[in-house]
């Protein structure tokens, strides 16, 4: 199956199967609305701990949906800019207009 798969493709299948767990979806959307919030924020927010939310953003990393930079003691992250990306927060933004 995969060898009928662009990259491209391929990529958009794993950011779909990182999408897929709750709480990593209630963190790119946070992060895709331009909330400008860092780990302990997020942490606190979704009622979890700041060593889970930084385990979540290393699946964000490695399919270079996200980035992180630091701000002093803080790691905030920030969506990369790209065709997936730009296409994934402009679904969820479409969504959340609907509603």
């Amino acid at each position: 199956m995969n060898n009928v798969l662009t990259t491209e493709e391929n990529r958009l299948v794993k950011a779909m199967n990182v999408l897929g767990d709750p709480t990593r979806f209630a963190i790119y959307k946070m992060v895709c609305e331009g909330q400008n919030l860092c780990v302990s924020e997020m942490a606190s927010a979704l009622d979890v701990t700041p060593s889970a939310i930084s385990q979540h953003f290393q699946n964000f990393e490695l399919l270079g949906l996200l980035s992180r930079e630091r701000s002093g003691q803080k790691i905030c992250y920030k969506v990369n800019s790209n065709e997936l990306t730009n296409s994934l927060c402009s679904i969820l933004h479409n969504h959340h207009k609907e509603r």
